[in-house]
């Protein structure tokens, strides 16, 4: 396979990319094989479909698009391994020539980083992180922790009046299997502290990115920008779900659409894929790697309870997540 690289604006490459006509024939085979497993014939099998029945009902067409298919697949890792650059999404394809004996030929348009220029992010880092947090939780606050435990074995009496049960032995131990109550009572308060902790290692980690993104100028590539809203949008149905819930009729009762929720989201969207630029940047300068291994690892886990989501965007999605806490951990050990 031939290529040629082109920068074609500050966010966009270009790669051109001509494929000699017997390597492109042999993805025939299998091609025949994929179209066939999309249609159904009456006398044929799936997938079982004669060559020459194909063409005569559906034409040639049908069969190279499959093949072209499978070419930019196979393109696509040669091509990046190849021509080092920073892509923030999948390629557009324009196909410039593709028939039967001929070469084929084509382009795909990359979504690229922007070049951008960090602060010096160490000492913002050590500078948040440096600083003690202080975690106590309020006899109140266990008090309402407490309740709420208690809440969730309620029962109604024959007027439909709450009751909810004190706090005995066996009321604690149908949260796990504690001696006493004492017990039960410093696990919650463990519990609480570690909440509390959680937070306010989350909210350092916000302080730290948002100043570091703070002190970068830089051209929001539209992909990450619409990206982020995607996440936000998909974020917010799940939520509404949850709560029994369909978006539409939650958005109609708010008198709201998906498109003025993006535009009020917009703001936030920007700020989220400048810090998304960042943690990447810093994982480059800092060589950060997310090893084969720990994301096979996690791809494997997260498909047992995602079964519906393709293990190619499961793969994209973990392997950014991996690397942001890498990136988090690395500016938490500048104290």
């Amino acid at each position: 396979m031939k290529t040629t690289f082109k920068k074609i604006s500050e966010n966009e490459v270009e790669i051109a990319c001509e494929i000699p006509s017997d390597v492109f024939e042999k993805e025939r085979p299998e091609a025949l094989k994929r179209a066939g497993n999309h249609i159904s014939l009456p006398g044929f099998r799936k997938g079982h479909i004669p060559e020459a029945v194909l063409i005569q009902k559906f034409g040639e067409g049908i069969i190279l698009e499959e093949m072209l298919n499978l070419a930019v697949e196979k393109a696509f890792p040669e091509i990046m391994k190849e021509h080092k650059f920073a892509s923030i999404g999948m390629p557009s394809v324009n196909i410039k020539k593709l028939a039967k004996g001929n070469p084929f030929e084509f382009t795909l348009t990359f979504p690229t980083m922007p070049e951008i220029k960090l602060p010096d992010y160490k000492k913002i880092a050590k500078e948040i992180m440096k600083v003690a947090d202080v975690v106590t939780v309020t006899d109140e606050e266990f008090a309402t922790a407490e309740l709420g435990i208690r809440k969730q074995l309620a029962t109604k009496d024959a007027e439909g009046k709450e009751i909810i049960p004190e706090l005995t032995l066996e009321v604690a131990q149908k949260f796990g299997a504690f001696k006493t109550i004492e017990e039960f009572k410093t696990k919650l308060r463990e519990s609480l502290v570690a909440e509390k902790e959680n937070q306010a290692k989350s909210k350092k980690r916000m302080q730290t990115m948002e100043k570091i993104a703070d002190g970068i100028n830089v051209k929001l590539p539209q992909v990450l920008i619409d990206g982020e809203l995607e996440r936000m949008m998909g974020q917010f149905r799940y939520d509404i779900e949850r709560m029994g819930m369909k978006l539409a009729d939650y958005l109609t009762a708010i008198k709201k659409t998906e498109e003025s929720m993006r535009k009020e989201w917009l703001p936030d969207a920007e700020k989220r894929a400048k810090v998304q630029i960042a943690l990447t940047k810093i994982a480059t300068e800092e060589k950060l790697e997310v090893p084969k291994e720990e994301l096979e690892k996690e791809v494997k886990h997260f498909l047992e309870h995602y079964k519906d989501i393709p293990k190619e965007r499961a793969e994209r999605h973990l392997e950014i997540m991996i690397m942001n806490e890498k990136v988090f951990k690395f500016l938490e050990g500048q104290k």
